[in-house]
């Protein structure tokens, strides 16, 4: 995670941000990892990839930043001799805590403009402008920080105090001058030691765990650092059950540690101590879905959703292309059709997804990993709504949208029964549309592969072909199942688990034991998902 990853807008440029544990958590290996990554990147959210400008939630330029409520707890007394330097520091710490980034900055900015002469409020500019779990800073954008930070210290030295100097140098060292995945981890070492020496200090030990994640860049040490991290958090959570700061990276670090359910009595509150915070809104849900509670997940990003859609309003965006440039509402959409779906949510699910779908079908440009991510709109029309409705939707411009779109079509023939159709989309599914097969690609060229072996398995079975069908499905969870694919659980990129379709045609062939065998294989991947579960009642 120390390495910048690279998110992509929709136009496919690039752009350096910092990843997140991932998003989140931790892509990769764990299925509790996060969103899109290639194989030599850190993990990312989905609203990360999509919305690189991370900084498109906060206040309008032109107001002055007022105090802004809802977003948690947080904060602690500096040395200021202006107590509205103090309230817009604690407050831009709480608002950083909760990842309204630009916000947060925007309120560390008024403390300085506020009280210039407090080292802390330079400090606290130049730590939440900073790199955080989702969003990186390059060089270039670490240079004016690193001076931030140069004219806090003499400050401190002359009217702060010993732990607010060692803060400041604890930072220093993340942004001077060298690259950056090791200024980080210099960074992450200071911030442990100063953890051990400050045990009973919540922030620092927040500050510890989160530097902790930050500085991971290999894929094989997320579970030891998501250890770590959760071991600082948990004794702040001992003392102060109800820190958002702490709970919301203790679900991080549970997530990259593959210990997802410990976090769980933490999330259970979070959106009462949090009610308008978008990100903390959300947060639980990455927790809930890995415990098989797809439905409260579900319902954390609608709740999300519904303040992004006020936020969106409050900033002057207007529409549903509006509210898709706040950072983090893609993200909540996916994961909440991911949690709707496997639900069988299906209000909530169109709720979500014909947005999704209007925006993204008229795009003529995006990377292949917004484009695996948004066919979780298909996906959801397919699954809820009507078969009027599924085949009246026009091909969009990109094509791994037009798949999942074939594959929708597909779907519908399927239910109807209609097997020449359904071959006609099964046909229109390319066996591959990228010139240049990489890291960047390679999930999006699974996909097709997944949807195909799906639809597949669904004429083979209207056919009467079931074994034909077992080895279609079989092939479509192979696929599925594989690290390039699997890496990207935040949510799943297809929205079940095609093992589950195995395990009903292995039944319909009467092989009750291998029936059996792939179910408690499939609720492995998806703890609780309620289909599933009652496949294997009926083999008992």
């Amino acid at each position: 995670m120390a390495t910048a990853t690279l998110a992509f807008d929709w136009k496919g440029n690039a752009t350096h941000i910092r990843s997140v544990a991932g998003i989140i958590a931790l892509l990769g290996a764990s299925p509790l990892a996060a969103q899109v990554r290639p194989a030599d990147q850190s993990p990312s959210a989905a609203a990360e990839m999509v919305h690189p400008d991370h900084h498109a939630e906060a206040t309008a330029p032109s107001v002055r930043p007022a105090l802004m409520q809802g977003y948690g707890n947080g904060g602690f007394t500096i040395t200021t001799s202006v107590p509205e330097a103090q309230a817009f520091f604690t407050n831009g710490v709480v608002l950083g805590s909760a990842y309204a980034h630009k916000a947060s900055v925007a309120a560390m900015e008024e403390a300085v403009r506020l009280d210039p002469a407090s080292a802390m409020c330079l400090w606290g500019q130049a730590w939440l402008d900073g790199p955080t779990l989702n969003y990186g800073k390059d060089k270039a954008e670490r240079k004016p920080l690193l001076a931030l930070l140069r004219k806090a210290r003499p400050l401190a030295l002359s009217a702060g105090t010993e732990r607010e100097l060692a803060l400041i140098d604890a930072m220093t060292l993340r942004y001077r001058p060298g690259k950056t995945s090791k200024r980080d981890a210099a960074y992450s070492t200071a911030m442990s030691a100063l953890a051990a020496r400050y045990p009973d200090d919540d922030t620092i030990q927040v500050m510890a765990a989160d530097a902790i994640l930050i500085a991971v860049n290999k894929e094989e040490e997320y579970p030891a650092a998501g250890q770590a991290a959760m071991t600082l958090l948990e004794a702040v959570l001992a003392r102060s059950p109800n820190s958002t700061p702490a709970i919301h990276f203790y679900i991080h670090a549970s997530e990259i540690a593959g210990q997802g359910a410990k976090a769980e009595p933490y999330a259970d509150r979070l959106a009462e101590l949090a009610p308008a915070a978008s990100h903390l809104l959300h947060m639980p849900s990455h927790t809930w879905y890995w415990v098989g509670r797809y439905q409260d997940a579900a319902d954390a990003n609608m709740q999300a959703v519904v303040v992004d859609e006020g936020n969106a309003v409050r900033l002057g965006h207007t529409g549903h292309q509006g509210v898709f440039n706040l950072p983090y509402h893609a993200h909540n959409v996916i994961f909440g059709l991911g949690g709707a779906m496997m639900a069988r949510d299906g209000k909530t699910a169109l709720t979500l997804a014909r947005p999704l779908v209007e925006v993204s079908q008229t795009r003529a440009e995006a990377h292949p990993v917004m484009q695996l991510l948004s066919a979780a709109g298909y996906f959801a029309l397919a699954r809820f709504d009507t078969p009027e409705a599924v085949l009246a939707l026009p091909e969009p411009k990109l094509p791994y949208l037009a798949a999942a779109r074939h594959y929708a079509r597909g779907e519908v023939f399927a239910a109807r029964g209609e097997k020449p159709a359904l071959a006609t989309e099964i046909a229109a599914i390319p066996e591959r549309i990228a010139k240049k097969h990489n890291d960047d690609t390679s999930a999006a060229e699974q996909m097709l592969g997944i949807i195909r072996a799906v639809l597949r398995g669904r004429l083979a079975m209207l056919e009467g072909r079931t074994a034909d069908a077992v080895v279609a499905y079989r092939h479509g969870a192979e696929l599925e199942e594989t690290p390039d694919f699997s890496r990207f659980t935040d949510p799943p990129a297809f929205w079940y688990p095609v093992r589950r379709d195995l395990a009903a045609a292995l039944l319909a062939l009467g092989d009750k034991a291998g029936a059996r065998r792939e179910a408690e294989a499939t609720l492995k991947l998806r703890p609780k998902d309620p289909v599933t579960l009652e496949l294997v009642a009926g083999v008992r």
